[in-house]
């Protein structure tokens, strides 16, 4: 195969694989959205009835510091994707292209 085929297979290869990941995130989220929603309403319940008790300073102790961390995995997850060239932009063209249409 000539280079042009093979840089149009790897276009056309993300392009469909950053739509379906996508959907599947959009998906996914919505449910993880909506479990952490009903959980954080049960635990205030729980602790509003006494049943247990929540330390909630506590827990945001680590969360707090955690940005950092953070930004630069997401900026070593965008260094990756743009060094895998073609494949990589339909991916997060077929990402984004997922996205506005189910927003």
């Amino acid at each position: 195969m000539d280079l042009m085929a093979l840089l149009g297979e790897g276009i056309v290869q993300g392009l469909v694989l950053g739509v379906v990941f996508g959907l599947l995130l959009k998906l996914a989220t919505k449910a993880v959205k909506t479990f952490l929603l009903v959980f954080f309403l049960a635990v205030k319940w729980l602790e509003a009835r006494h049943i247990v008790i929540v330390d909630w300073h506590r827990l945001t102790n680590g969360v707090l510091g955690s940005e950092e961390l953070v930004i630069n995995q997401a900026t070593e997850l965008v260094e990756s994707l743009i060094e895998m060239g073609a494949f990589g932009a339909a991916l997060v063209g077929g990402f984004y292209l997922a996205h506005r249409l189910t927003t």
